[in-house]
């Protein structure tokens, strides 16, 4: 699209269409660890650079991501050198984020490869979750759970550092398929035959890369709530993020075979849904103090907007959305050095065909929790949702890169 045919911006708004890449896993995919596993809508590690080039640190800087996601924003702190720290609620990514923060010995990690190798696949097994049981056929299982037997068997470092090759191995051979804020059950050949060598393919891929996990800095990370931050006890001067959008999109569902896999039980998973930020409408309220908090003018506008047969649960997503939103600014206020600047990429959503400029609102909730307004950096303009486009047709939706100063 040609600069003079873009959509006008709001106020403080500006077009850096050259990180369009930045805010999705496109550049990330072909980055040493950080491929290792990815989530569908991270952002790229390079956007952390051009923030900090944007917004210099200083040299004892540290940097916080309070959805951290699969720890792009800690790894990359660690490897610019910079003190970091990772909060999310999801033990998925708590898992991962660990996984790839850890140092390791190469000459260790073939030696357990090896011995990994030498599985057998296992007859019988425990009952196992119905999920996991549709996802995979019974020859599948028996790889998996042969392999899964010699894992316990490694000191817990090692188990793990496999345990993440074995989950990208999962992905490829699981009929539970992430689409959009669900999944979709499709059918494929029994992939038995070919699960030790994508194992030994995506084990050999992070060994290769091993020596370009950080050595040092020991980036704290935490499983806990971005709304409370209570696992934190310093204070950082720059925060780069990306919170959930409120599109419906379930993290606890797009990821439930992985969180399985983990060991995680179906009743931990459901307790994280309902505790997750409330982007999607089976979360619940955190029951927070919210006193000095109001509907922003913009998000009553697009309340208002909202068809009369929207489905009901769309306007108290949303509501409840920005509340949670300010309760995390507030919570980092307390974790913020004067001055501190923070980064949100986020991206504006359309519900029954209402554009909701999530961008703009996030501007006005900022404000209440008394942050000061620098720029957005509007990355991308993107279409939306198949359902959306069919019933109401295109509308570009901007993905901003949101820019606050702590007061």
């Amino acid at each position: 699209m040609r600069k003079r045919d873009l959509p006008s911006l709001p106020e403080g708004f500006e077009y850096r269409l050259d990180l369009r890449h930045h805010v999705t896993p496109r550049l990330l995919k072909k980055e040493p660890v950080h491929r290792w596993f990815w989530f569908p809508h991270s952002f790229s590690p390079q956007l952390i650079d051009k923030v900090i080039e944007a917004f210099p640190l200083p040299k004892d800087g540290k940097i916080l991501d309070p959805f951290m996601g699969a720890g792009t924003t800690v790894l990359r702190a660690a490897q610019l050198g910079y003190q970091a720290a990772g909060v999310d609620l999801s033990p998925l990514s708590l898992f991962v984020s660990r996984v790839k923060l850890t140092p390791l010995a190469k000459h260790d990690l073939e030696q357990a490869l090896d011995f990994l190798l030498g599985y057998t696949p296992a007859l019988d097994w425990p009952p196992l979750p119905q999920r996991l049981q549709k996802a995979f056929t019974r020859q599948e299982l028996s790889h998996l759970i042969g392999m899964k037997r010699r894992l316990d068997e490694l000191p817990l470092a090692l188990s793990d550092f496999f345990r993440l090759a074995l989950l990208r191995v999962l992905q490829r051979v699981s009929r539970a398929v992430p689409d959009g804020g669900w999944f979709r059950w499709v059918d494929k050949e029994d992939q038995s035959s070919v699960i030790k060598q994508w194992f030994e393919d995506q084990a050999r891929l992070q060994i290769s890369e091993v020596d370009q996990v950080p050595q040092r800095g020991n980036p704290s990370l935490f499983l806990g709530d971005a709304r409370t931050l209570s696992g934190l006890d310093a204070k950082y001067h720059l925060v780069i993020t990306s919170p959930p959008y409120p599109n419906r999109h379930d993290y606890s569902r797009i990821f439930h075979v992985e969180l399985l896999w983990l060991g995680i039980s179906e009743d931990t998973v459901k307790a994280f849904r309902k505790k997750s930020i409330r982007s999607h409408v089976e979360a619940a309220s955190p029951d927070l103090p919210t006193q000095d908090y109001f509907s922003p003018h913009t998000l009553e506008r697009v309340l208002q907007k909202l068809p009369e047969n929207a489905d009901p649960r769309i306007a108290p997503m949303l509501a409840g959305y920005f509340e949670d939103m300010y309760l995390v600014l507030k919570a980092l206020r307390a974790h913020l050095e004067t001055d501190a600047i923070c980064a949100l990429v986020v991206g504006n959503v359309r519900h029954a065909g209402v554009m909701v400029p999530v961008d703009v609102i996030l501007q006005e909730v900022a404000s209440q929790a008394d942050y000061a307004f620098e720029t957005a950096w509007v990355a991308r303009l993107r279409g939306n949702s198949a359902q959306q486009m069919g019933r109401f047709g295109k509308e570009l939706t901007r993905e901003s890169i949101i820019i606050l100063r702590k007061n």
